[in-house]
């Protein structure tokens, strides 16, 4: 509609009321869109990653291990109900991520720019949520509000035609032509975001986009909080009939029930908006509690004069003792000198890349009586939305895969780099769409160039080196050290116990030696102290062997 001067839709101006003397028209709205369909046929383009777009259906390992979204849910449903779609593995998956921020940096400035990104899911799981793979399609100039509906207008369009048309496109792994087809399968949103795009309040008393009308909430020490996590308890619970402990009432309700597809979808085409995900975790909540950091605690004196209204955990109450009521440290607070112990032990810990992105599954039994026991420790103001949110993330994690394909950290780390791209001040989206489309091309270009560094072949950040030739395949593995290396620490007795141990353990030429010695444990000992007798006789047995 670039030649219309009004909206086909509403008959409105497309510009500003202006003097007749300029010349120039001044839009009502912005809004830069970048076309997806060349993008995905790029993909294809290259023998570089039209292979890997397969990767997904042709060399995914299939042995009941969540790695990848391919291994959740709803990517396997999808399947079943779109067969001809999955019929070719070249058909685009795609994600959608959508975030505010300010470009000029400079936090006393209100200007907001949201750029929405697309990205493919085909890909082995070590390409996937990379920002060589990303694609921003829509860069909109301010907060949309309400609007974003009609700034996604554009981008619904070319994502219907791309599932119900598709798009001639060029294969140069096979050399022949086919039709790409494409499909969102969840997209990504903060909590703030999700409200936005999706039409369901993320603040109030309904809060929680799974539970919906049946959520329990109340406010307490001025604001809305959420409780009743004992309603996903097992029925003949123990702590269902406990009420001091919780909120001074005994739960006899069942979870909140599953809404259908159909029941959300009729909601939604009352709304008219699209569904998009959430992520969220809630470290600031939990650890500015424990470390009592003003500002971010739960444990504020209207949080206290709350447990008092109800008549709950007298312990947590203000302390009268004097003429000034005061706040004591609560029993779950840190004091100084556990602080300090608490904040080294953090700063030593140093996890591989991915470790904790399986954590949901981890949850996946625990997490309600998790959230038990911190009703019965933290007082209600510490239940916020995002702590609530945290009963629902084990079945989401069942449904998309692993988590840390749906997180918002690689979104915000994108926005950052997009901050750092403005040149020009006065147009900062500008700044922002030309240094993108240069970024892409160099990215294109980046994967023909043998003797250049670029992203594709430069060693990644966690590279120690490759695998030596050594007789063990324990000691195979290079490492590099890190930390502070000159104070000489020397270990313990008990530390040189526990890594012995796990060199004799992990290593696979001796397995059959541990099986044997297993198998003679449990003919010596009861079946619950086998695996302590071996790792206490297994090291002096396999000596003398």
């Amino acid at each position: 509609h670039e030649t219309l001067d009004t909206c086909p839709i509403c008959n409105e101006s497309r510009f500003k009321m202006t003097s007749h003397n300029r010349t120039t028209k001044i839009p009502q709205k912005v809004m830069r869109y970048l076309p997806l369909k060349p993008r995905l046929q790029r993909l294809y383009m290259s023998t570089h990653t039209a292979t890997d777009m397969r990767w997904h259906k042709e060399k995914r390992v299939d042995d009941d291990v969540m790695r990848h979204p391919a291994d959740g849910e709803a990517w396997k449903e999808f399947d079943r109900t779109f067969p001809e779609f999955a019929a070719d593995p070249r058909n685009v998956r795609l994600g959608l991520a959508t975030d505010g921020f300010n470009p000029y940096g400079v936090l006393n400035q209100h200007h907001s720019t949201w750029p929405i990104f697309a990205f493919p899911y085909n890909l082995p799981l070590w390409k996937c949520m990379k920002k060589e793979y990303m694609m921003m399609t829509v860069l909109i100039t301010e907060d949309p509000g309400r609007s974003i509906d009609v700034y996604l207008r554009p981008l619904v369009d070319e994502l219907k035609d791309l599932w119900t048309n598709g798009v001639r496109t060029y294969d140069k792994s096979t050399g022949r032509m086919f039709t790409l087809r494409a499909a969102v399968m969840w997209t990504v949103n903060d909590f703030p975001a999700y409200a936005m795009v999706s039409g369901w309040s993320t603040k109030g008393y309904m809060a929680c986009p799974v539970c919906k009308e049946d959520v329990t909430s109340g406010w307490h020490a001025g604001k809305v909080c959420y409780l009743g996590h004992r309603r996903w308890l097992p029925w003949d619970h123990e702590w269902r009939e406990k009420d001091k402990e919780f909120d001074g009432n005994t739960e006899r309700r069942l979870r909140p029930r599953e809404w259908s597809g159909d029941e959300i979808l009729e909601q939604l085409n009352r709304l008219d908006f699209a569904p998009f995900g959430k992520t969220k975790n809630v470290f600031d909540t939990l650890v500015g509690t424990i470390l009592d950091i003003e500002g971010k605690t739960k444990d504020t004196i209207k949080a206290r004069l709350d447990l008092e209204r109800m008549g709950i955990r007298r312990g947590l109450w203000m302390n009268r003792d004097s003429d000034k009521a005061r706040r004591d440290l609560a029993f779950f607070s840190m004091k100084p000198n556990d602080k300090k112990e608490f904040l080294k032990f953090v700063s030593s810990v140093k996890f591989p890349d991915g470790y904790a992105s399986n954590i949901a599954r981890c949850l996946r039994h625990d997490i309600v009586q998790v959230l038990c026991k911190f009703e019965m420790i933290f007082p209600p103001a510490f239940f916020t939305s995002m702590m609530h949110v945290m009963v629902h993330l084990p079945e989401e994690a069942l449904l998309a895969g692993p988590v840390n394909y749906r997180w918002m950290y690689p979104i915000e780390r994108l926005l950052g780099e997009l901050k750092k791209s403005v040149r020009n001040r006065a147009k900062p989206e500008g700044s922002i769409i030309e240094a993108w489309v240069q970024y892409e091309s160099l990215t294109f270009c980046g994967m023909y160039l043998k003797d250049v560094e670029t992203v594709f072949n430069r060693p990644q950040r966690n590279n120690d080196g490759g695998m030596r030739k050594e007789k063990l395949s324990v000691f195979a593995q290079s490492a590099r050290p890190f930390g502070d290396l000159g104070r000489g620490e020397s270990f313990s007795r008990n530390d040189m116990e526990v890594a012995h141990w796990f060199v004799l353990n992990n290593c696979d030429e001796i397995m059959a030696y541990l099986d044997e010695h297993e198998e003679m444990m449990k003919r010596e000992h009861p079946s619950h102290l086998v695996a302590q007798k071996q790792r206490e006789l297994f090291p002096q047995w396999f000596l003398e062997s």
